[in-house]
């Protein structure tokens, strides 16, 4: 079972209308299935209310029957709250007419799949912009991938897939993997969720997560909230498995609240788990 983890985020760039707008963040489910429909998962997303529904990522893979139950979850998500979706690594490994199909049924139910794109979500005279990155699998530093050797995704490349930042509203990223954070961060994203890491699979108390999918010992950014120059990452430990069993690390249903800072960005925004 889940744990459902909630983060407030407060930055006096928010737009007053943005204050106590919250979104469900999920992520890495892999095709995971919580009750015979998801009904437990879908239970505890309605209890907390959510404005947006955020995917980044890795929520199907290559095993039998992933593909179909996103398809199933997304189709009772949409009847409820607008789903805006970023594809990890294991949906973009998906083959090809596997992937394109993916897709279409995604888009053609509602999803918006921010395809190194973004949208600008208004709230009254209020409107922040939502972008979402399409991380290249050449950036995955996974030695059975595509990954090439010295790899490095920098600002400049943020700045190639998703164009200069507009600084003039709050920004949003949905961006997979964590690891290149400081570049999402220095680009201009006021607040990044990313996924992928899966919380370091064994969480070692006082020292975090182990291991990361590209066999980092002891990665960064392995899960939680993370506060840098002004800005924040959250990053989900997932709702699935893949390869490795968890350890000292449940899965996590995340709930990300932004609040109207009046006095300029927070060095200790909130953090409390349900």
């Amino acid at each position: 079972m889940f744990k459902t983890v909630r983060y407030e985020i407060a930055s006096s760039r928010l737009p007053e209308e943005f204050d106590g707008f919250r979104i469900v963040h999920l992520s890495d489910l892999h095709g995971k299935r919580y009750g015979k429909r998801n009904e437990i998962l879908i239970e505890a997303i309605d209890r907390e209310n959510p404005d947006l529904i955020a995917m980044t990522g890795d929520m199907a893979d290559t095993s039998r029957g992933a593909v179909s139950r996103l398809l199933e979850l997304c189709r009772n998500l949409r009847r409820r709250y607008p789903v805006y979706a970023v594809m990890g690594n294991h949906e973009q490994a998906l083959k090809w007419p596997v992937q394109s199909g993916l897709r279409k049924r995604l888009e053609k139910m509602g999803v918006v799949l921010l395809d190194n794109t973004c949208r600008q979500l208004r709230w009254g005279q209020g409107c922040i912009n939502l972008y979402g990155l399409a991380t290249p699998m050449v950036y995955y530093k996974e030695l059975l991938g595509e990954y090439e050797r010295g790899a490095h995704f920098s600002v400049n490349d943020a700045k190639k897939l998703l164009g200069e930042m507009d600084s003039a509203h709050f920004a949003v990223l949905l961006a997979h993997n964590p690891l290149y954070y400081p570049s999402y961060r220095d680009w201009g994203a006021d607040l990044t969720l990313s996924g992928h890491i899966h919380g370091g699979i064994i969480r070692i108390p006082g020292k975090g997560g182990l291991l990361s999918p590209d066999l980092t010992f002891f990665p960064k950014y392995d899960g939680g909230l993370f506060a840098e120059k002004g800005k924040y990452l959250v990053v989900s430990r997932g709702l699935g498995n893949h390869f490795l069993l968890r350890i000292r690390n449940p899965e996590e249903l995340v709930v990300v609240t932004l609040r109207r800072q009046v006095t300029g960005p927070s060095e200790n925004p909130g953090c409390f788990c349900g």
